[in-house]
């Protein structure tokens, strides 16, 4: 499984195991990448959709360690790395009095500070090769100020200024960075969303469905392919028409 094949791009997708990571493995796969995939945990169903010569890579965003030492591994493996999907997250749903600081803490670890951390050793061998394109997966919960989404608003809209610092900085080694920021989604995190918030975000739609991991998935892979090539510093909504 670990053997990669001459010519094939590169790229590596935290959150991997499930919902939208799990169907960006999928994406890039059935087009021909090598996907090394990063997870918590292994599992059947991810290793089988890995193919012969992808790989499965333990990342754990809430110890600086696992982050280093799996970023660090990967990096020494590869001749190059073409791509970067950081996918992973937590979602948390408080309002601002009762919001705890430890919880708060805790989110922007795993949604903000691993990410970064984990992208900036990536990055390195990047740099060498003088090209890579890297998709943070944000949300438009980082856009619009509804009550309940302190935590995770407020770490997803950082880490889509980060983005967009990072596509300024590293444009000049051949490095584009972009985001994608979805509505609800149906996966297990988005189930977690209470009926009334979830009725009130479909209120606000011009168009009518479910968002699906396929649906941010294709767009993930269109912003990491040479289809975009010349976008760079976008954060680009996946909401079904939500209004500005």
């Amino acid at each position: 499984m670990n053997e990669i094949q001459v010519g094939k791009p590169v790229v590596i997708i935290t959150g991997a195991s499930r919902g939208i990571g799990f169907a960006a493995v999928k994406k890039f796969v059935k087009n021909g990448w090598t996907v090394r995939a990063c997870a918590r945990k292994e599992s059947a169903e991810l290793i089988d959709s890995l193919g012969d010569d992808g790989s499965i890579h333990i990342l754990d965003l809430a110890d600086e360690s696992s982050v280093v030492h799996c970023a660090k591994a990967i990096a020494f493996s590869e001749k190059r790395i073409d791509g970067l999907v950081n996918c992973a997250g937590i979602a948390h749903g408080s309002l601002f009095s009762m919001t705890k600081l430890d919880d708060l803490q805790y989110v922007f670890q795993i949604n903000l500070f691993s990410q970064i951390l984990f992208s900036q050793y990536i990055v390195k061998k990047m740099i060498q090769n003088k090209s890579g394109s890297i998709i943070n997966v944000s949300s438009t919960a980082g856009i619009f100020a509804d009550s309940g989404t302190l935590a995770y608003g407020s770490s997803k809209a950082a880490f889509s200024h980060a983005t967009r610092i990072m596509a300024t900085e590293l444009g000049a080694f051949g490095i584009r960075v972009n985001g994608v920021a979805p509505a609800k989604v149906e996966t297990d995190m988005g189930r977690m969303m209470d009926e009334k918030s979830s009725n009130l975000l479909e209120q606000r739609t011009s168009l009518k469905g479910e968002i699906t991991p396929e649906n941010v998935a294709n767009l993930i892979y269109f912003l990491a392919s040479s289809e975009s090539k010349m976008m760079s510093g976008q954060i680009i909504r996946l909401d079904k028409g939500m209004p500005f």
